[in-house]
């Protein structure tokens, strides 16, 4: 998922209504997007019918009934025609706040998490990245995608509502297929993916014991073995905040430790907790505690809120 690419990045906002980041659609051989691209939002796929070829990583896989994919932000792909074969494939695009406001929700579905925006990222040829649903779970994600794709159309009153409580259904049912698909597999999937998100929660320490450091974006993303787009998306799905949110809030709990249970100076403690300037120091510290240095000090409490 490189940074600087040569295909098109479609923001979220541009395909989704920012209010309710949601859509749901039926592609078929003469409807599909042949371009290479990627977008910001997760997209999951289902092939309901017939069979079609999926680029992504850089690799073709033939799809065929019963398959699910997903296709998380940033990962270039598209789709193509095989033979003279006919298909359709269900796509559902959305934003994880469209589920729950709070994103770090969806962190309590962590085998969800690990097959939509873990697993995309392991690019070893022998792990094919998608999973077959069995007969009884295909027949039950279509029953759930035709209600999904009726309250999409007809938008009555409390379609919305409708579409999250059948969206996080179909989120859980993927988790749980996913996991009993994972258990069939032997090691080596398992090893991949813990490996990425271990490297991913790796950074994210690396980060609260190197706050006082100068630390880039693009080398503590290569510590998540993840582009810097990806990672701060990640950063924002897990913990709520982007990575310079997250940088900064790391920052501001040490300094208000440094405030109220040391005589060091302003000056010192903005240096030791990784700020050039005095300037940005007390400009980020007012923004995140609504005081200054100083006045914080003086009053010997308070906390910022998680």
């Amino acid at each position: 998922m490189p940074e600087n690419s040569d295909y098109p990045i479609y923001a979220y906002k541009e395909m989704l209504d920012e209010q309710f980041p949601f859509k749901i659609e039926s592609r078929s051989r003469s409807t599909m997007n042949t371009i290479l691209h990627a977008h910001e939002h997760l997209q999951l796929c289902y092939m309901l019918s017939g069979s079609c070829l999926h680029f992504a990583a850089g690799r073709h896989y033939v799809l065929t009934k019963g398959d699910l994919f997903s296709i998380p932000p940033y990962q270039e792909h598209r789709v193509d025609p095989r033979d003279d074969m006919d298909f359709v494939l269900i796509q559902v695009d959305f934003m994880p706040h469209a589920v729950n406001e709070n994103l770090r929700d969806m962190t309590q579905m962590q085998t969800f998490v690990d097959f939509a925006y873990i697993r995309p990222l392991i690019s070893e040829s022998d792990l094919m990245p998608k999973i077959t649903l069995p007969p009884a779970t295909q027949s039950v994600v279509e029953s759930l995608l035709g209600v999904l794709l009726n309250e999409w159309e007809e938008r009555e009153e409390g379609y919305r509502l409708a579409i999250k409580a059948e969206l996080l259904r179909l989120l859980v049912i993927i988790g749980r297929q996913y996991k009993r698909y994972v258990q069939t597999q032997g090691q080596q999937e398992r090893q991949k993916v813990a490996q990425h998100r271990e490297a991913f929660y790796e950074a994210i320490t690396y980060m609260q014991t190197h706050y006082d450091e100068d630390l880039h974006l693009e080398a503590v993303a290569a510590k998540a073995l993840m582009a810097p787009s990806y990672f701060s998306y990640m950063l924002k799905l897990i913990q709520g905040k982007s990575y310079i949110e997250l940088l900064s809030y790391i920052r501001m709990q040490a300094s208000m430790g440094l405030l109220t249970e040391t005589g060091l100076s302003i000056s010192e403690i903005a240096t030791r907790v990784g700020y050039n300037h005095i300037s940005h120091f007390n400009r980020t510290f007012k923004k995140h505690t609504g005081v200054t240095p100083g006045d914080y000090r003086r009053s010997g409490s308070g906390e910022l809120s998680p």
